[in-house]
């Protein structure tokens, strides 16, 4: 079995879905599909911020999407 020491930038299942769900309600809040280009780049920046050591959620929140502030204006 994985664990997160043994390979640090790995994603785990509980991780899937709690960026999945983070993702599902940034996009919501701004009426953005999951096929567009905005919500590739939302969630490579959560995956990549998620990588790099945020783990908190209203932290990915402010900092996964782009623009003032850290948000995609609506």
């Amino acid at each position: 079995m994985l664990h997160h020491h043994q390979h640090p930038d790995a994603i785990f299942p509980d991780d899937i879905s709690f960026l999945d769900e983070i993702l599902t309600q940034l996009l919501t809040e701004r009426r953005l599909g999951r096929d567009c280009e905005d919500a590739e780049l939302v969630a490579a920046r959560l995956i990549s911020l998620f990588q790099s050591g945020v783990h908190d959620r209203d932290m990915l929140r402010n900092m996964a999407t782009p623009g003032v502030g850290g948000r995609i204006p609506r």
